[in-house]
């Protein structure tokens, strides 16, 4: 993981966003392998209401398939243009 942000909606002081980045699609199936992030998951179910994952940019089909085995909603809005240094 190269980036990890854990932000607060301005409207709503009790709703979050994390975003992540990662080096490559092998990147992801390997955090979602560690046992830290269960434990989280599982924190996560108790005091969350929602979970869901998006995805920007092009991702290959291991990271559909490991994001599709945790259960997990995710969207994947596929870049069409634009820029980025990360």
């Amino acid at each position: 993981m190269l980036h990890n942000t854990f932000d607060q909606d301005p409207d709503d002081p009790l709703r979050f966003v994390c975003s992540e980045v990662y080096k490559n699609d092998d990147a992801l199936p390997a955090h979602l392998a560690n046992p830290a992030l269960g434990v989280y998951l599982e924190a996560h179910a108790v005091l969350g209401t929602d979970l869901s994952v998006e995805f920007y940019g092009t991702v290959g089909d291991k990271v559909i398939e490991a994001i599709n085995a945790t259960g997990v909603p995710c969207k994947i809005y596929k870049t069409k243009l634009g820029y980025s240094r990360v």
